[in-house]
C-alpha cells in the first residue's frame, strides 16, 4: 500500500479490500490526489475512504449517493450523512434526508407522514438513533455508503466528477466481482448510470429521494412508489436501531 497517500495513511484498511489497490489503480489514486488537493476541498482526507475500514465480504447493501455535500465540515464520507447534524430535531434543509427517513418509517408502519409530524416521533412511538450514530449502526450491520464522486471543490458541487469517475467505476465492478450477494440500492438516473457496465447481480431501483411525491407514472417513485428499499431487506438490517419488529401496531407505544 502507498503510505505516500493522504488519503490512505490515516485508514486502517480491511483485508478485503487490499487486492483492489493494484499498480495501476495506485498510480490512479496518485494522479487523483495531486489534483484534489490542488485547492479547498471536502470532506477531508482521513474522510474520503472511510469505508475502506468495512469488511466488504460481508457487506450486505451497498448505497451510491452522487458526490460529498459542498459545504466545509457537512461531508463525513459517508453517502447521504449530514455531519453538522446533531438531532433530528435540529432545522436542516436537506430533504433526501428526510425522504429517507420517511420511508424508513413506511417500511414499518405501512404510513406515509410529513417530516415535521414524523420528528415528534423520534422520542417515543418511533426511535430513531441519532445522526451522529443512525449511518454508523447501518455501517455495523454491513451497509456501504459510497458516493460516485468521493470529494468536491468547497463550495462546487460535481467539481471533481472527471476526477473519480474512473476510479469508482472500477471500485464498483471490484465490489460486484467480490461480493456477488450484496444489494444495490440505486436511487435515481445518476445511481442507474454510475453502474451501467457494473454487472450487479441483486438490486433495488427507485428514483431520488431527493424528489418524493405522488404522482401517475411513478411507480418507482422512492417514498411513494410501489418497492420500499427498506421493507426489502429490514429482516436483514435494522435500520432504525432500536430492533424493530414490523410492522408497528401500536403507536401509542413508548419506549
Amino acid at each position: 500500500m502507498n503510505k505516500n497517500s493522504q488519503f490512505l495513511k490515516n485508514i486502517k484498511i480491511h483485508p478485503d479490500w487490499v487486492d483492489f489497490f493494484t499498480v495501476d489503480i495506485l498510480k490512479l489514486l496518485a494522479e487523483i490526489e495531486t489534483e484534489v488537493t490542488a485547492s479547498e476541498y471536502t470532506p477531508s482526507a482521513e474522510k474520503v475512504f472511510l469505508f475502506l475500514a468495512q469488511p466488504l465480504i460481508s457487506a450486505k447493501v451497498v448505497i451510491i449517493g452522487q458526490d460529498p455535500y459542498p459545504q466545509k465540515d457537512v461531508a463525513t464520507g459517508r453517502a447521504f450523512e449530514v455531519g453538522t447534524l446533531k438531532s433530528w430535531n435540529q432545522p436542516f434543509q436537506n430533504v433526501s434526508l428526510k425522504n429517507i427517513l420517511r420511508s424508513i418509517y413506511k417500511a414499518y408502519t405501512g404510513n406515509i407522514i410529513k417530516y415535521n409530524e414524523l420528528k415528534t416521533k423520534f422520542d417515543n412511538e418511533f426511535p430513531v438513533l441519532p445522526p451522529n450514530g443512525f449511518f454508523k449502526n447501518w455501517e455495523k450491520q454491513g451497509v456501504l455508503l459510497l458516493n460516485t464522486y468521493l470529494t468536491c471543490r468547497i463550495g462546487e458541487p460535481g467539481s471533481h466528477k472527471t476526477v473519480w469517475e474512473n476510479f469508482t467505476r472500477e471500485l464498483f465492478l471490484f465490489i460486484s466481482e467480490k461480493n456477488k450477494s450484496i444489494v444495490w440500492f440505486l436511487w435515481g438516473a445518476h445511481a442507474f448510470q454510475a453502474v451501467k457496465n457494473v454487472p450487479v447481480l441483486n438490486s433495488v431501483k427507485t428514483l431520488h429521494p431527493m424528489m418524493c411525491f405522488e404522482k401517475q407514472g411513478r411507480e418507482n417513485d422512492f417514498l411513494y412508489g410501489e418497492i420500499n428499499c427498506f421493507n426489502s431487506l429490514k429482516e436483514v438490517i435494522d435500520w432504525t436501531g432500536f430492533g424493530f419488529s414490523s410492522p408497528i401496531n401500536k403507536p401509542n407505544t413508548l419506549f
